[in-house]
């Protein structure tokens, strides 16, 4: 009886932790509390992948959507002064015509026309009459959110959205489609919008093909998908979603995949003069030629017909799920051929299904349950060597991974549907590794893995500490109020070119050790080496009350030391390198990041990334250390700093308060130096009151007197601003686009 109750609460035990770990694979890849993004582009990743396996579908004569492309030889072409770019209107003007005459059934004209003709404003009216004749022309309109705003009472709807979306031909005709799709998590475009909404008129617009498709189908030209349960409606179409918003495209292959025709050919008819027909004194007429002209071929009779650049230097290339190959840049397409495979799509039926998440979370279930169960039925076999468990194991998790990712492939290419690889192969995963009984050795190992882990990174009374009260330390993780510092050697990477691998190692074991000793001293705790970086944190896992002040310190000693260092390397004929220094102080995750064989005590979170980005910034202000304003709010009664700037770093969108940490308060260096910006501070003040003039001049003499890098930076802001003065709303924050 008493083993029957114990196999119960044994199975139940079990059940418990396979539930467990297949809920964990649901949260991490289903998107319930959050997307965990290398997951996510792991799984596009093998979308593409599934693209290289199955090849390019040939279109052949099955292509319903032509290309208009815009190349060299078209410029070469166009008699001068109109070969100069932006073209004259009325050229755009007569290929639509001439296209319209072909009997297409919709033309798009994927090119920007936000101003007037460069020529002739008889020009813009010739290209109006264009559009209004033919009545199936849609114009590229762009999303530029600074101009999005509702509109003020007495504008009309046509001219405000003809304002916010880049296009001064859509009151010819009412028809535009915005022409920037969605990058995935991974910066590839895989998926294809069918509108956007707008907020200048609170109304949908649809994207650039889906306005050709509702000229082919003979829909209202604003008219938008419907969006019905997995589904988006487009007249007698039933288009499946990949997600809420957007469609997956099924790419036919690589660039070159549709039938192209020359701009300059269509443009080329018998009114028409190209550069060699004036020159040759011969007529071509490419376009209209009773010998084997484009409009007698018949070609782009019912067809959709897309204008644009098909020119590298025109930098309309979007990296795309389908690549020629596996080299970098295999998989770039021109803008006009994205938009040409979603159309192509629809016309054709050509979908790609996504699996419904019912099922992808039904296997996810089933699959760990069978990795749980199957891993633990082999554990029971206790074979001698325990080795020869953990191969059978592993050879088990494979077959079912290997498997998965088979039938993924084998369902894609057959009967277009999409799968899930990465959240079965991690259900998989998940189950054998919830199988593995590690719990019962932690106990045992607490105080080696205590010392073995620390020892490396704290000091030893740290350790010691640790050791006896093991209770401080939570190896699990937690959240804990520290100070980050991140450190870099600038131009490092031009001075290691220049050294042997031997040199080069004895000067960086010489560098960290003396950095690493300075950190430890002061109750840091040393994260990782990154070649010639440094990160440390101080307040766990012991924590410490003045941990900013500490850092703080650390920072200004360190670069006390490297002078010494750089001192030594200049009587060996090398040049003096600079250290540069960020840190910031807040909350943030510590505790044991990593696998099962191997993990580091570390820190995570956004207050981490931002102290990252701070040592990268100092290159903006030719600086050394570049503190936060939370942390120099703890420091301020013991450290001298000035006011840098207000920042807003990449990846971010608060802006974040800076200050230059120039040394301690009992330090006559550092007195000095703070002393000597009383014009830097001025020239501040006035251009945070946008009084750009006044505060030029004080730049100005900063930088000339005392070689004030930050005094420069400031002094080329103002001598910007005067030119172009900012929006009434500025708020002086600089964005910076580089880590």
């Amino acid at each position: 009886m008493r083993r029957k109750t114990k196999n119960v609460k044994e199975i139940i035990v079990k059940s418990l932790v396979f539930f467990s770990a297949a809920l964990l694979v649901i949260v991490l890849t289903q998107e319930v509390l959050f997307t965990f993004a290398p997951l996510k582009e792991l799984e596009l990743k093998l979308i593409d992948q599934r693209f290289l396996m199955r090849g390019k579908i040939d279109l052949a004569d099955s292509a319903k959507v032509v290309i208009i492309e815009i190349t060299q030889d078209s410029y070469d072409q166009i008699p001068p002064p109109y070969n100069k770019w932006p073209w004259a209107r009325f050229i755009f003007a007569k290929v639509i015509e001439n296209l319209t005459e072909a009997g297409v059934k919709a033309i798009g004209v994927d090119i920007s026309m936000s101003g007037a003709d460069q020529f002739s404003p008889e020009n813009d009216s010739l290209m109006r009459r264009a559009i209004l004749r033919s009545r199936k022309v849609v114009l590229a309109g762009k999303v530029d959110e600074t101009k999005e705003q509702m509109i003020d009472e007495g504008k009309s709807w046509v001219r405000n959205l003809a304002e916010n979306y880049d296009n001064i031909f859509f009151t010819a005709d009412s028809s535009i489609g915005i022409v920037q799709p969605p990058p995935d998590y991974d910066g590839v475009f895989r998926r294809y919008l069918p509108y956007i909404k707008s907020r200048a008129t609170n109304s949908l617009v649809p994207s650039f093909g889906f306005a050709l498709l509702n000229k082919y189908y003979g829909l209202k030209n604003q008219e938008t998908a419907k969006r019905e349960t997995g589904f988006f409606i487009l007249g007698p179409k039933k288009i499946p979603q990949f997600d809420y918003h957007t469609m997956l495209i099924n790419f036919y292959g690589p660039s070159g995949a549709f039938p192209r025709i020359k701009f300059i050919d269509v443009l080329d008819d018998i009114d028409f003069k190209t550069i060699d027909e004036i020159e040759n004194g011969i007529e071509l007429n490419t376009w209209d030629s009773p010998d084997g002209g484009w409009l007698q071929s018949g070609i782009l009779k019912d067809k959709i017909a897309i204008i644009g650049s098909t020119m590298p230097e025109d930098r309309d290339l979007l990296a795309v799920s389908f690549a020629k190959g596996k080299q970098k840049g295999d998989n770039l397409l021109y803008g006009v051929e994205f938009h040409a495979n979603a159309v192509q799509n629809v016309l054709s039926s050509d979908y790609l299904y996504p699996q419904s998440k019912l099922s992808e979370i039904l296997s996810l279930f089933i699959l760990c349950a069978i990795s749980f169960f199957g891993s633990s039925a082999v554990r029971r076999l206790k074979f001698r060597v325990g080795l020869v468990t953990e191969i059978f194991n592993a050879l088990f998790v494979a077959l079912l991974i290997w498997a998965i990712y088979e039938l993924s492939f084998f369902l894609f290419i057959n009967s277009k549907l999409v799968t899930a690889i990465v959240s079965p192969a991690l259900a998989i995963l998940m189950g054998y590794f919830s199988s593995t009984a590690y719990h019962f050795i932690k106990e045992r190992q607490q105080n080696v893995l205590i010392k073995g882990m620390f020892s490396q990174y704290v000091s030893k009374h740290i350790v010691n500490e640790l050791l006896a009260d093991p209770d401080k330390l939570c190896l699990g993780g937690e959240r804990k109020n520290v100070s980050i510092l991140f450190s870099d050697i600038a131009g490092f990477t031009t001075f290691s070119e220049k050294k042997q691998p031997e040199e080069l190692v004895s000067f960086i074991n010489e560098f960290l050790n003396e950095m690493t000793e300075i950190i430890l001293a002061n109750d840091g705790t040393l994260d990782k080496y990154l070649g010639d970086a440094v990160m440390a944190f101080w307040g766990a896992p012991i924590e410490v009350k003045d941990h900013a002040l500490k850092s703080c310190i650390t920072a200004v000693q360190m670069q006390k030391k490297v002078l010494q260092v750089s001192e030594r390397w200049l009587q060996k004929g090398e040049l003096p390198f600079r250290l540069r220094i960020g840190i910031n102080s807040g909350d943030a995750i510590v505790g044991n990041i990593g696998g099962l064989k191997r993990f580091d005590y570390t820190v995570m979170g956004d207050n981490v990334n931002l102290a990252s980005r701070l040592e990268g910034a100092n290159k903006e202000y030719n600086t050394q250390i570049m503190i936060t304003e939370v942390t120099y709010s703890c420091v301020k009664m013991e450290m001298i700093a000035r006011e840098l700037d207000l920042i807003c770093v990449k990846g971010k969108t608060k802006p974040t308060k800076v200050y230059e940490l120039i040394g301690l308060k009992d330090d006559e260096e550092a007195i000095s130096k703070f002393n000597s910006l009383f014009d830097y501070f001025n020239g501040l003040e006035n251009y945070r009151n946008k009084n750009f003039e006044i505060a030029k001049e004080f730049f100005q003499k900063s930088f000339n007197r005392w070689n004030d890098f930050p005094s420069k930076v400031y002094l080329e802001r103002c001598e910007s601003y005067i030119k172009n003065p900012p929006a009434v709303d500025w708020n002086g924050v600089f964005e910076l686009k580089t880590k």
